[in-house]
């Protein structure tokens, strides 16, 4: 008799329960322009207030999911910030909020990679696929996906550094490996980072349909990370299966290295079209204006 209850206990299904999904006016959430910081109201404190809920910032230049995030706006004008939380399994969208910057602050792209990448404040610079094999081995490569910026970080196989994890290797193939099955040969087009008047980014894809994809970009120097809104690089990967499709965040970017004349970006290959594992894809980029030099 006494272990009945305790079959009955065990036998008993477990209920499972979903929290239930915020109203609009229960989220509380806050854009400050930090006026001490910048008399232009340059730096913005974005802060969601709601717990249990998971932020999603979307602010022109970039995106964000955390509860309290910082965001620097070199250039004057009008931002657009849009919030909106996940509650009970669903998106519960706020209206957005118009950030007035009334001044420049250049000090926020005066770093070097910000230089190297766009030609700095005024100009612009434009970058191709590495499809000869100019400097790199070719317009691709694999790492592991605890790959980052390769000039710090710590040592894996025979490099010093590059490793900020478990997860580090490289395979570089050359130009015989990668065409035709890696990637298709042909003109991937020219993809353009501007700094004039704001932080521009234009694509021009003839492997893509002909596209052109205008956007804008963020480069975070500290987390070597390059954020790209409206567009995407240059890009291509198992053509014959639209292997591009396997790779689910074409915004977001690992600046493996980065100088006045190349320029490796990382994505990472999460449902690879033929069930391959997790990677990083590097895409290896020269300037157009090194590429014809040579």
């Amino acid at each position: 008799m006494l272990m009945m209850p305790l079959l009955f206990s065990a036998c008993k299904k477990n209920e499972h329960s979903i929290d239930r999904t915020l109203d609009k006016s229960e989220i509380q959430y806050t854009v400050t322009q930090d006026l001490q910081a910048d008399a232009g109201g340059n730096t913005v404190i974005l802060k969601n207030a709601t717990p249990g809920t998971i932020s999603m910032w979307d602010y022109g230049t970039g995106t964000s999911r955390r509860m309290i995030d910082t965001v620097k706006f070199a250039f004057k004008g009008d931002y657009v910030i849009k919030f909106s939380v996940l509650s009970g399994g669903l998106e519960v969208k706020m209206d957005s909020v118009v950030v007035k910057v009334t001044q420049d602050n250049l000090n926020y792209v005066n770093d070097p990679l910000w230089i190297a990448l766009s030609g700095g404040v005024g100009n612009e610079k434009e970058w191709v696929l590495d499809t000869e094999g100019v400097y790199f081995a070719g317009p691709f490569a694999f790492y592991g996906v605890n790959i980052g910026w390769l000039k710090d970080g710590g040592p894996w196989g025979s490099n010093t550094t590059g490793c900020y994890g478990g997860d580090c290797w490289n395979w570089g193939p050359g130009l015989a490996d990668i065409y035709p099955n890696m990637m298709a040969k042909g003109d991937y087009g020219v993809m353009t980072f501007g700094l004039k008047g704001t932080a521009s980014f234009k694509a021009v894809k003839p492997m893509e349909n002909g596209i052109t994809q205008n956007g804008t970009y963020f480069l975070n120097v500290n987390s070597k990370i390059l954020t790209i809104n409206g567009g995407s690089i240059l890009r291509g990967y198992k053509p014959a299966k639209n292997g591009i499709t396997g790779i689910s965040n074409w915004t977001t970017y690992k600046i493996l290295s980065l100088d006045e004349n190349t320029l490796q970006l990382g994505v990472i290959r999460d449902k690879d079209v033929d069930g391959e594992g997790p990677a990083m894809l590097s895409f290896n980029f020269i300037t157009k204006n090194f590429a014809s030099s040579q």
